[in-house]
């Protein structure tokens, strides 16, 4: 009888023991599954900056919009959802055949233009290179035919963690940050 009492106490610390570190291996796999989805969305943010600035260094009529927005294949859909006025046919999208369009967020994409269901945001701007140094323009203007110039494309992804714990730890009240890819090239027309 001592024998079938000790298997049932095995059993009983078995399942005690299971219970608890259960809860913490769930949220470390789920925390591990955040993390590759946030080094995925980097590399994708940072492939759309680099293809507005590959485009945007080719010609003065090309649509860096569209480029940018093209570039994250599926991760981010190309819509006025997800890009907001930066989107296709949006007031910022950056369109040559719309002067009246601005080239990217005038504000280069602060968390404050991130409202309702809007993701994503890509901002545009150039600088006149003197000397090795760099003097910006405004955000949202399109590039100038100037070889002493340079573009900078900045992209900005507002991504929410699945887990909570990682949401606590973005420190805002969401629970989510950002991902900012900024790639700077110079013009070459």
């Amino acid at each position: 009888m001592r024998q079938r009492h000790g298997r049932r106490m095995k059993l009983g610390q078995a399942m005690v023991e299971m219970a608890i570190v259960a809860p913490v291996l769930v949220l470390l796999m789920l925390g591990a599954a955040d993390l590759g989805r946030a080094f995925y969305l980097d590399i994708e943010v940072t492939g759309a900056s680099r293809a507005g600035v590959r485009t945007a260094i080719v010609a003065q009529v090309t649509d860096i919009g569209v480029a940018v927005r093209s570039e994250p294949n599926n991760a981010i859909a190309n819509d006025v959802p997800s890009w907001g006025d930066t989107g296709p046919g949006g007031t910022n999208d950056c369109d040559p055949n719309a002067p009246s369009h601005l080239c990217g967020d005038p504000s280069g994409c602060p968390p404050s233009v991130f409202s309702g269901t809007r993701i994503a945001c890509f901002a545009v701007r150039t600088c006149a290179l003197n000397n090795g140094s760099c003097t910006y323009g405004n955000w949202g203007t399109r590039p100038v035919s100037d070889p002493n110039a340079a573009v900078q494309v900045r992209v900005v992804y507002k991504m929410t963690p699945v887990t909570p714990a990682i949401s606590a730890l973005t420190g805002s009240s969401g629970g989510f940050f950002y991902l900012t890819a900024d790639t700077i090239a110079q013009e070459l027309y």
